[in-house]
C-alpha cells in the first residue's frame, strides 16, 4: 500500500528551481511509490541529458534516494544509480545500507532491468524484498550531486508506507484477465482462492504512476509510457475517473507500440459536452472548463494523433425534451466532434460495470469463508453493465475517426459480472479498477487495436 502525506501531492513530486541548471544531474522529477502488487517503482528525471558514467557514488557523483524509517533520526540506506556496462542501460541499481552514524553497513545489487527511454531519465520496478525493511511508514527523498547538489523535495522529505511483498500471485499462468480469455483458454487451479491486491490496500491504491507535467488552466496533465523523446507517436487518454483507471492497461500498450503518453483526466467528468449534475457549483463549472479546454489543449499539441477515451454513465441535466440517455449520447458526440483534425483517431473504451460499494465487503467475507473467489460476489449482467452512451455515440457518428473498444468480456460472462478474476481482484471500490487487474488487461487492448489496423 502507498500512502503519501498531504505535502507530498501530486505537484510536489515536480521539481522546478529556475536557479539551477548547471549540472546534467539537475532534477525535474522523482517518483518512489509502492503498487497494488506490492513493486516498487522508481522513476526518475533530469532536465538535461546525462551519460551513465555521470552516475558513480565512489566518485561523489550520486543519483540515489534515501530512506529512514519513522521514529528514526538518521537514513536505514539509500538505493543508487551506478555505471553498469554490463546492462543493457548502463545502469543498475544497488543498495546500500547505513547504521544511525551513517556509516556504511553493507552494498546490494538489485537485481532488476532499469530502462532508460531517453537520456533524462531512468525507470525501474523491482521486489520490496531485496531491501529487507520491515512494513512500516518510511519516509524519503532524491538527491544527486554532479558538481551542484540537487534534492527533491528542496527540504522536508516524502512518506512511504512499505508493505512486504505478497506471494507471487501476479506471476503465477493466467493470473488475471487471461483466465478469461475466450480465444485462448487459460485454467489455474491454484488461483481459485488467491486474491491480489488485499481489499484493504485496493480502497487507498492509486492509479498507474503518472508524472505531472506544468498545469494548464483547469488541465493538470501527466505523462506516462515511453518518454517523449523515444517515442514513436503521443496519445492522450482524457475523461473522468474512469478513464484514469484504464491508464495501467494503456501503459502495458505503450510499452510494446513505444507510445507517449498523456493523461488528461477530472474526476466526475467525462469528456462531454451535456451538463453534468455535480455538486457543489464550483465542481461542475471547473467541468465545463475542462470540457472547454481539453480540445483547445490537443489543437496546441497536435503530435496527440490518437484519444482514448472513457467515462462513467452518470447522471445529466436532460435538453430539448430528450431523454437523459439521448442527452448523454449527444453529449459525447458533440465533444467528439468538437477535438480539433489533428486528432486523427478516437478510440472509446466501453465503460466497466458498476458493482456496487458492497463488493469488497463480500470478498473479505468469501475469503475467510475459504469460498471459490471467481464464483463469489457476482452480479447480474443485467443490472450491473449499463448501456455506454460514448459507445452509442461513437457507433452513431459512423466515421473512420472514431471506433470502439469493449473488453466487457474479461470483467463478465454472459449472464454474470466478477469481483475476483484469476486471483485478481477486479475493483478497488464499486466501479474503479484496480491497478494490478487493469494492467492484465493491456495485452488485449493491444490485441483489439491491432484488429483494427
Amino acid at each position: 500500500m502507498f500512502v503519501v502525506a498531504p505535502a507530498a501531492s501530486a505537484d510536489a513530486l515536480t521539481h522546478v528551481d529556475p536557479t539551477e541548471g548547471t549540472s546534467p544531474l539537475d532534477l525535474v522529477t522523482v517518483r518512489f511509490e509502492q503498487g497494488t502488487s506490492t513493486d516498487l517503482v522508481l522513476a526518475m528525471r533530469t532536465k538535461r541529458p546525462w551519460q551513465p558514467s555521470d552516475v558513480n557514488p565512489l566518485d561523489g557523483n550520486q543519483m540515489c534516494v534515501w530512506l529512514r524509517r519513522n521514529g528514526e533520526a538518521a537514513p536505514r540506506g539509500r538505493i543508487c544509480a551506478i555505471t553498469d556496462p554490463s546492462s543493457r542501460s548502463d545502469i543498475s541499481l544497488r543498495y546500500t545500507t547505513l547504521n544511525q552514524a551513517g556509516y556504511r553497513t553493507g552494498i546490494r545489487p538489485i537485481r532488476t532491468t532499469v530502462r532508460r527511454d531517453d537520456p533524462t531519465m531512468i525507470y525501474a520496478r523491482f521486489s520490496p524484498d531485496v531491501l529487507k525493511l520491515d512494513s512500516d511508514l518510511y519516509h524519503w527523498y532524491a538527491r544527486t550531486l554532479h558538481g551542484v547538489e540537487d534534492r527533491v523535495p528542496n527540504s522536508g522529505e516524502f512518506s512511504l508506507r512499505l508493505a512486504p511483498a505478497r506471494a507471487p500471485a501476479t506471476r503465477r499462468r493466467c493470473f488475471g484477465a487471461p483466465s478469461q480469455d475466450t480465444f485462448r483458454r487459460c485454467d489455474n487451479p491454484r488461483l481459485k482462492r488467491a486474491l491480489t491486491p488485499d481489499p484493504d490496500d485496493a480502497v487507498l491504491s492509486p492509479n498507474s504512476p503518472c508524472i505531472p507535467l506544468p498545469v494548464d488552466g483547469v488541465l493538470r496533465p501527466c505523462d506516462f509510457g515511453v518518454a517523449a523523446p523515444a517515442s514513436r507517436e503521443t496519445v492522450a487518454l482524457v475523461g473522468d475517473s474512469h478513464a484514469a483507471h484504464w491508464r495501467s492497461a494503456l501503459e502495458v500498450v505503450a510499452a510494446q507500440r513505444r507510445w507517449h503518453g498523456v493523461s488528461l483526466t477530472l474526476s466526475g467528468c467525462p469528456l462531454s459536452l451535456a451538463t453534468p449534475i455535480l455538486d457543489p457549483p464550483s465542481r461542475l463549472a471547473k467541468c465545463e472548463r475542462f470540457n472547454e479546454q481539453v480540445p483547445q489543449w490537443l489543437a496546441r499539441h497536435p503530435e496527440v494523433r490518437t484519444v482514448f477515451v472513457s467515462g462513467h454513465t452518470g447522471r445529466v441535466r436532460a435538453r430539448d425534451g430528450l431523454s437523459r440517455l439521448q442527452t448523454q449520447v449527444n453529449g459525447y458526440a458533440d465533444a467528439f466532434l468538437a477535438l480539433p483534425k489533428t486528432v486523427t483517431s478516437i478510440v472509446v473504451i466501453r465503460d466497466t460495470p458498476l458493482m456496487g460499494f458492497g463488493v469488497l465487503d463480500c470478498v473479505r467475507r468469501a475469503r475467510a469463508a475459504r469460498r471459490e473467489l471467481r464464483r463469489a460476489c457476482t452480479k447480474r449482467r443485467s443490472g450491473v453493465l449499463r448501456r455506454d452512451p460514448a459507445v452509442i455515440a461513437a457507433r452513431r457518428l459512423q466515421s473512420d475517426r472514431v471506433r470502439v473498444v469493449d473488453l466487457s468480456r474479461f470483467l463478465c460472462d454472459s449472464r454474470r459480472c466478477f469481483a475476483v478474476v484469476g486471483g485478481a481482484l477486479v475493483y478497488k471500490d464499486g466501479q474503479h479498477l484496480t491497478e494490478v487487474f487493469s494492467s492484465t488487461l493491456g495485452p488485449y487492448l493491444l490485441r483489439e487495436l491491432r484488429r483494427g489496423t
